[in-house]
């Protein structure tokens, strides 16, 4: 390969790299002329999504891990404090199974996996009208051990994933439904 060829090869690049900022950048300035609003980050408590979110009853949901979950949305949806007179109310269930997924000949379970499920519907706290709906799932798979408290501090650990995956996934979705309404 002879310099001028190298030579030709870094403009190339270079010119190829302009073209690319080239049209690129006004495609980023249609997206923020539109509205767009990036769905993760920190928005900033003056934003229209924590604004909404903080309009949002949460429900009590049932059994222990239901409160975990419930104290995780409550972390999410309020930044200063509960609502006073809430426009929204979210209702949410919660279910798990556990299935044993690889075993020994004995028929002894080496590993699991954690199906939690977490219907939900956020309802129009004035009218009652369900404004959206949908289900939350989460599968987390662990190691099963012998010993009593390292296999349930495995299960506990594999709960606790689960929920706050599924809290993060509800905050997500309701955040993205309330920014939807005009």
């Amino acid at each position: 390969m002879s310099s001028s060829d190298r030579h030709h090869g870094k403009a190339g690049v270079r010119r190829r790299g302009l073209l690319a900022l080239a049209l690129l950048g006004p495609a980023v300035l249609a997206t923020s002329a539109c509205g767009f609003q990036p769905m993760y980050g920190n928005l900033g408590a003056n934003s229209i999504g924590a604004a909404e979110l903080q309009q949002v009853d949460i429900g009590v949901i049932k059994n222990r891990y239901g409160q975990k979950l419930r104290n995780h949305l409550i972390d999410r949806f309020y930044a200063d404090g509960r609502p006073s007179a809430p426009r929204y109310r979210l209702e949410t269930t919660l279910t798990a199974s556990e299935q044993k997924l690889a075993l020994q000949k004995d028929a002894t379970a080496t590993r699991a996996q954690l199906v939690v499920n977490a219907p939900y519907q956020l309802t129009d706290a004035a009218t009652g009208a369900i404004l959206f709906q949908a289900n939350a799932r989460s599968f987390i798979s662990y190691n099963v051990l012998e010993q009593q408290y390292g296999a349930l501090a495995t299960v506990e650990n594999a709960y606790d994933r689960a929920l706050l995956e599924i809290a993060n996934e509800i905050t997500t979705r309701v955040s993205a439904q309330l920014g939807r309404k005009p």
